[in-house]
């Protein structure tokens, strides 16, 4: 069987070349789909948000389904709209009932239907528009410029006049929100997107009294505090959302890169462009502070390459960075700017979730947590070891949990041992082909 369609891992809805996914009208999705000529179409479908409860509801006057097995959440209820799912957990609460419920509509739709984004579609065809913004600081704090570009070459530079900054400015505003709604990108690309471009952005647009109407059904940009954690690092940022798109963030990306390997200097784009040799020129792409001033004040070409530099190293960034989290947004199902962000046992128990509700399975309650003692390490010789074997099983890991039956103790349908043996027979599989072609015989 391919790999692509183990529905255990990838759901068990085929519908290939979804993009994004939208909440609609009153009980509705809009789910956006990439065509072969490369043109986008949105879908009208039903959406019946979900709750799992811990009893029957009977006596609350709603009706509930009663899901196999003994676990605690066993009775499933469905409802016709989002603010109806609001309306029955609050209900819930009030009525002093246990259950469990997503917060986010998009992992409902997907959840429920087993389909995920981008299947059958390669990341070439991935619509992706970088952005960077250059402002002025201080007493005179504006815009300088807006520079875009995206996956198919195109670019595109806003400079602000300097000579007539509040007009010309509020008219760069509305000329990137006309080249997003042209363009129709299904990601913005960006780094440091949340915490400066975006941020920026919309602190000018609310000053200007200029709207940024960004999504596919004319939707504005929204915001959010987040928190991320990532290794010992601790990140705060607004999320920003728009319908029918996603953002991503170099600057997290690199983040997430360094965890494993721990060799950037610093993670400004210039610092993770140099790391990767992706600087076409280390001067230009590093000019700040008063000679960017300068340069702008002058309207000279410096300035233009220094602008246009930003969103060429934020593509090339992403060109490498991005890859691996568009194939993880084939198997989980969440937006794609949500799989960037979530940690590796929620995505894990997003698949479990997934697979409960499409064969009508109660699902457990919370684990209490607990502390870990980390790995055992002791030191049983000192002195000059000799006949020293070096012993390597593949997958240790996985090797040792299927050997030892190491699985959770509430997954009745055995979710996990069949993911995990898929996956390691798909990754000694790879790395024997990967030998091969290294070392054709």
């Amino acid at each position: 069987m391919e790999f692509e369609k183990n529905t255990l891992l990838f759901g068990a809805d085929p519908t290939p070349r979804i993009v994004a996914i939208e909440l609609g009208e009153t009980g509705t999705v809009k789910v956006y789909r990439r065509e072969k000529d490369g043109s986008t179409i949105a879908d009208v479908e039903p959406f019946h948000p979900l709750v799992w409860a811990d009893s029957d509801v009977v006596d609350l006057g709603i009706e509930a389904e009663k899901l196999r097995g003994d676990l605690k959440y066993g009775w499933l209820i469905t409802v016709d709209s989002w603010k109806e799912l609001i309306a029955l957990r609050n209900g819930l609460k009030n009525a002093g009932r246990d259950f469990f419920a997503f917060t986010d509509p998009v992992q409902h739709y997907l959840t429920a239907t087993g389909r995920t984004l981008f299947k059958d579609l390669s990341f070439e065809e991935l619509k992706r528009m970088q952005l960077e913004v250059l402002s002025s600081e201080g007493d005179d704090d504006h815009l300088m410029s807006i520079a875009l570009s995206d996956s198919t070459g195109w670019e595109e530079l806003l400079v602000v006049d300097p000579n007539n900054v509040e007009e010309s400015e509020r008219n760069a505003l509305r000329r990137l929100t006309a080249l997003i709604k042209e363009r129709d990108p299904d990601v913005i690309e960006g780094h440091n997107l949340f915490r400066a471009h975006l941020s920026y952005l919309v602190a000018r647009a609310k000053k200007l009294k200029t709207k940024l109407d960004w999504g596919r059904s004319g939707g504005f940009l929204r915001s959010r505090p987040s928190r991320l954690q990532i290794a010992e690092k601790t990140i705060d940022y607004p999320k920003f959302t728009i319908d029918g798109r996603h953002f991503v963030d170099t600057f997290l990306l690199a983040q997430f890169y360094d965890v494993g390997m721990r060799s950037l200097a610093g993670f400004e784009r210039t610092d993770v462009a140099r790391h990767f040799d992706l600087c076409d020129s280390e001067q230009i792409s590093a000019l700040t502070g008063k000679e960017l001033k300068r340069a702008y004040r002058e309207n000279s070409e410096t300035f233009r390459r220094r602008a246009l530099c930003g969103v060429r190293e934020t593509r090339a960034l992403s060109d490498l960075l991005s890859p691996s989290y568009f194939i993880q947004a084939q198997i989980f199902p969440y937006n794609y700017q949500d799989v960037i962000v979530r940690g590796n046992a929620t995505r894990i128990n997003a698949l479990f979730l997934r697979e409960y509700f499409r064969q009508r399975h109660s699902i457990p309650e919370l684990p209490m947590p607990r502390a870990f003692e980390g790995g055992y390490t002791d030191i049983f010789f000192t002195g000059v070891a000799h006949n020293v074997w070096h012993c390597d099983i593949a997958s240790l890991y996985p090797s040792v949990m299927l050997q030892f039956e190491c699985f959770p103790a509430t997954d009745q349908l055995q979710i996990f041992r069949h993911l995990l043996t898929d996956v390691r027979t798909f990754r000694l599989e790879a790395k024997a082909e990967m030998r091969a072609e290294q070392d054709p015989p």
